[in-house]
């Protein structure tokens, strides 16, 4: 039933992949839809047509970012983008090369923050970013799911650490159910975690080390996706410094965003290193979901390496906090 509705709505191309120009998105779209693959909006769906699917062969993806300031060159659904990018090319290699067929939900925009006061964003605490992610977790496995990716696409430890005790409780409770992979990603190196780096981004890693925020890393993945999202003049925003160590410190931080948001070097940033990134995030994801699906190797992608840190846990037993931002 669901092939046949495939065949009957081929003209449509409203899951394209961004990283590819539109008439090249639109004949792989196609493609795919001939050879049965197609990446399906879960929300465009009715009950039924969800209920008929082989839970046993499909993954459900659900990407869950900020709004939040991204520099003065990207806009502020920047991880937002992110996640929906590598989920897409992370969907269209597992159909394709994999077999599994594919489905995802709308972007969620929550998530939490270790810096909130910048003007611009929208976070939300770390108790209310695990208990969206758990509930919503919950409703997806009473519709029968059984492989559900969260794309995390924001780095920041509190936001992995609130996604990841939501789906470790979750799987607690129902059985291995979901896996949150872009934590090990951002910390595969202390994990351990080997994937080769392009070497031009292996370069540009040496010359512009600490590009934590906005900076070279973020601006070429926006560059890959879409050229017209990065304003223009981004080459001439100067450099903020921080060093690692020194991100523990919100106030730290603060200082070196200054009047400009971010932390890193975005000048540099170019669009062929920003295919790299792109593929290299959707790779890892791949890697991680074919072990999950198969339920083989797959529990050191399921945690940040600072998960094993007690203190950074505090945030998911707040009830409360007061919002402060800086005005403009």
């Amino acid at each position: 039933m669901l092939l046949e509705r495939h065949e009957a709505k081929r003209e449509k191309c409203s899951i394209l992949v961004l990283t590819w120009p539109l008439r090249a998105r639109c004949i792989l779209v196609l493609e795919q839809r001939k050879r049965g693959y197609l990446m399906e909006k879960l929300s465009l769906l009715t009950w039924k047509e969800i209920a008929e699917v082989d839970k046993d062969k499909s993954i459900l993806f659900v990407t869950m970012a900020p709004i939040e300031a991204h520099g003065i060159s990207l806009p502020l659904a920047t991880d937002l983008l992110e996640g929906e990018c590598w989920s897409k090319n992370a969907m269209l290699q597992l159909e394709h090369q994999k077999g599994y067929q594919c489905f995802y939900l709308n972007e969620f925009p929550i998530a939490s923050a270790s810096v909130s006061d910048f003007y611009g964003c929208i976070h939300f605490s770390m108790k209310t970013t695990f208990t969206v992610a758990k509930e919503l977790l919950e409703n997806l496995i009473h519709f029968g799911f059984k492989n559900i990716v969260v794309v995390a696409s924001h780095a920041d430890p509190v936001h992995q650490i609130a996604v990841e005790k939501a789906i470790e409780k979750v799987n607690r409770h129902y059985g291995v159910r979901a896996i949150s992979p872009l934590g090990a990603f951002f910390s595969s190196k202390e994990l351990k975690i080997t994937h080769d780096l392009p070497e031009l981004v292996s370069e540009m890693e040496n010359k512009n080390p600490n590009d934590f925020h906005a900076g070279w890393i973020e601006t070429s993945c926006i560059l890959a996706m879409d050229e017209k999202l990065v304003r223009t003049g981004f080459k001439q925003i100067p450099m903020t410094s921080i060093r690692e160590k020194e991100m523990i410190s919100k106030k730290k931080m603060l200082r070196a965003m200054g009047e400009y948001g971010h932390l890193g070097n975005p000048a540099v940033a170019n669009k062929e290193v920003g295919e790299a990134l792109n593929q290299e995030v959707a790779d890892f994801i791949v890697e991680a979901v074919v072990k999950f699906v198969e339920r083989t190797e797959y529990k050191k992608y399921m945690h940040h390496y600072l998960y094993r840190i007690p203190t950074l846990h505090i945030g998911l037993f707040i009830n409360k906090r007061w919002i402060r931002k800086r005005r403009r």
